[in-house]
């Protein structure tokens, strides 16, 4: 009776075992819940029913919160406000001209300061201040002639904004002072002080895409292209800038290809391949000369 009773209790005992074994099964697999647990998902419990998990669904489905799939839930970024300069214009300036627009063509470096010297005490681009639009470039630049028709073509879209041409290769210390790092390159200045420029690449060298960049960041307008006379349109074709590039010798660039040469040549020298050269050649040369005095004797 002793011996069945005991077998009776660790029947009792592996049943209850086996039956907290698959509860908790149950359990974690969420078909259970014994309501002792706080509201929301607790501890342990599955995003996904049992169907789920045993036919694998979540191997051809995403999670909302899958950080591969992120970026499809985010908004996309808010764009800035453009740059935003504020012109004095004629009716505002001291010495408002009536004369016909056109390209000014700096000649000293003297001249290039007067033409940025301030207006008024404005010392914050939203001030109202003197603004100029300035296009960096050389005459000898392939790039730059191809982009000469639009710039002369600019004093007359923005006749209340100055437009201004630098040689860049005549003034070159006012490249590091405005860090110019390629040319073309168009700079606005606001009193005095460059604050936005455009590196036109090639297909961003039309007169749209120049005015609408003037527009984007100052308060100037352009004025209807069907009021400039025929003209002056065909004017701006060749004048003042050209639209062929300037041929002329450039002697720096001769240096500093000679220069490389020798730095190369010097390298050279000293390699393990010009030694066996010259070797060759010293002992080709003292066998034609052995080979001489034999036919000679």
């Amino acid at each position: 009776i002793k011996r069945n009773m005991f077998l009776t209790v660790l029947g009792a005992l592996q049943a209850q075992a086996e039956l907290s074994g698959l509860m908790s099964a149950l359990h974690y697999f969420g078909l259970f819940t014994n309501g002792t647990e706080s509201l929301g998902i607790s501890k342990g419990q599955s995003h996904y029913s049992f169907r789920t998990y045993a036919l694998m669904e979540e191997r051809r489905t995403c999670s909302p919160d899958d950080e591969h799939i992120l970026h499809l839930n985010q908004l996309p970024p808010v764009r800035k406000p453009p740059f935003l300069i504020k012109c004095l214009q004629p009716d505002q300036a001291e010495n408002a001209t009536t004369t016909e627009p056109g390209l000014l063509m700096m000649q000293s470096a003297k001249e290039i300061v007067t033409l940025l010297k301030p207006v008024g005490n404005a010392t914050r681009r939203h001030e109202a201040g003197s603004c100029v639009v300035v296009h960096f470039c050389t005459a000898t630049s392939l790039e730059c002639a191809r982009v000469a028709s639009v710039i002369n073509l600019l004093p007359h879209l923005f006749p209340t904004l100055p437009v201004a041409y630098i040689d860049a290769y005549e003034f070159g210390r006012f490249n590091a002072e405005f860090g110019i790092v390629s040319l073309p390159t168009l700079m606005i200045f606001h009193q005095g002080r460059p604050l936005i420029k455009f590196d036109p690449s090639g297909t961003y060298s039309e007169s749209r895409s120049f005015a609408r960049f003037i527009m984007r960041h100052t308060n100037v307008k352009t004025v209807n292209t069907h009021s400039i006379q025929p003209d002056i349109l065909n004017r701006t074709w060749n004048e003042p800038l050209s639209s062929m590039p300037l041929v002329q010798t450039d002697y720096y660039l001769g240096l500093a290809w000679a220069f490389i040469l020798a730095c190369l040549a010097n390298y050279l020298r000293h390699t393990v391949f010009w030694k066996q050269l010259v070797e060759m050649v010293q002992r080709n040369w003292r066998e034609s000369e052995e080979t001489q005095m034999e036919m000679v004797d």
